[in-house]
């Protein structure tokens, strides 16, 4: 999935050090610097962990699922009639994944093809047309995900994923009697012969002891209703096994990263009076300030969490263009070494900064592998270019996102202010 590095930019933007530390040892993992000007909305939830190929991603283990239907459309078109090309759901036969991590009955003429990284299983199943799709997406979580927790996660990956696609819409969540959730969505797509046809998908998630699962399984709508019943074969059919790890053999304990700590909050201001946040009394600070340009790092005692705030000067007006290019070419620099590098598209915020969630797979002592969740808000206040960041352990970022926000929503600069 992700991952991240560090820098040298053409700011000599200095980049810190995050080390993320297992329970009972030393820490060991980079982290990048990074700052908004002006106070970012919240911190917004990454891309969800799974990161599907073309159509979504899908159900979970075990138990049956019904596929659901949307509460809009539900064509019942002929054959003859249909927009796109038959999707062929005949000759079932089990597919296992290599690991045996999971397996799941597929229809013979459809084609497989295997993205995964040493941290995720993520496999994608298409029929001839390229007009079915089937994705599972297996990755691990050290935590007890609660049911809301994963339905957010499944809901912000179909927003995250989707949300651009013409007339994207998704249904409220249904938690499914084996204690999967399913949601439903839908968009429109343009097939190549220019006629627009509704994409329907279901997409399913949950946790089997340290493994989630997302399954998602998509279809042209006219052809929804014609195809249920097998797609219900294939959807029962799936099983996983969460005795073997993501890269194959019997799954080890993993081991726990320490907890971030945020407690009480305390106001730091600049000494000329740049800028102000509210930072955790406990952490530290680092000040790696330079003329020209204010660069300050604050880690958690365990140093699994970061806060970074950059401030330099450009006196020319960037646009929203100029400033995501700027961040997102820092971001790269700094981390595209990284494990598991990703980068999402950026998100302008309602205070008119630009936001790109990112994140990489850094690894801990004992040799644990952790993701690392970060939110970059770039931002222009007159003669000023401010990158404010923030980042923790991915499993982490749900318990802390209350407080990081504080943190976030507390930040702010003042244009006349002198810098280092």
């Amino acid at each position: 999935m992700a991952a991240l590095r560090r820098p040298h930019m053409l700011i000599a933007v200095l980049l810190a050090m995050v080390l993320l530390a297992a329970c009972g040892g030393a820490p060991i993992a980079d982290a990048p610097t990074a700052k908004p000007t002006a106070k970012p909305t919240l911190t917004p939830r990454p891309t969800a962990k799974p990161k599907p190929t073309a159509k979504p991603t899908a159900e979970p283990t075990a138990e049956p699922e019904p596929t659901a239907e949307p509460v809009a459309e539900e064509p019942t078109a002929a054959s003859s009639d249909l927009k796109t090309a038959e999707v062929d759901m005949s000759g079932l036969q089990t597919y296992s994944y290599k690991t045996n991590i999971f397996s799941i009955d597929i229809p013979a003429s459809w084609s497989s093809e295997d993205k995964s990284t040493p941290t995720e299983v993520l496999v994608r199943f298409t029929d001839a047309g390229e007009n079915g799709v089937i994705l599972v997406d297996l990755f691990e979580s050290t935590t007890k995900k609660t049911t809301e927790e994963l339905t957010q996660i499944l809901s912000d990956y179909l927003d995250t994923t989707y949300s651009k696609q013409e007339k994207f819409s998704q249904d409220e969540p249904k938690p499914q009697s084996d204690g999967s959730i399913l949601i439903v969505y839908g968009y429109d797509a343009k097939v190549s012969t220019g006629a627009n046809i509704r994409l329907l998908g279901n997409s399913f998630i949950e946790q089997r002891d340290n493994l989630i699962s997302v399954e998602t399984i998509a279809v042209p709508d006219e052809q929804f209703n014609s195809l249920k019943i097998p797609l219900n074969k294939v959807l029962n059919s799936y099983t996983i096994n969460s005795s073997v790890a993501l890269g194959g053999d019997a799954a080890a304990t993993p081991a726990a990263t320490l907890q971030v700590e945020l407690g009480e909050l305390e106001t730091y201001t600049y000494d000329t009076g740049l800028f102000s946040i509210d930072v955790p009394k406990s952490w530290a600070l680092k000040d790696n300030s330079k003329p020209g340009e204010a660069i300050l790092l604050w880690t958690d005692p365990s140093e699994n969490g970061l806060l970074v705030v950059d401030i330099l000067e450009k006196k020319e007006k960037q646009s929203n263009e100029q400033m995501i290019k700027f961040l997102q070419k820092f971001l790269n620099n700094s981390f595209k070494s990284e494990d598991d590098f990703t980068m999402d598209d950026p998100k302008e915020q309602s205070d008119g900064s630009q936001l790109i969630v990112w994140s990489y797979t850094a690894t801990a002592t004992g040799g644990a592998k952790v993701k690392l969740l970060g939110n970059s808000f770039i931002e222009q206040h007159d003669d000023k270019l401010s990158i404010l960041t923030t980042a923790v352990p991915d499993e982490q970022f749900d318990t802390l996102k209350p407080e990081t926000n504080k943190v976030i929503n507390s930040y702010s600069i003042d244009a006349s202010a002198a810098l280092p």
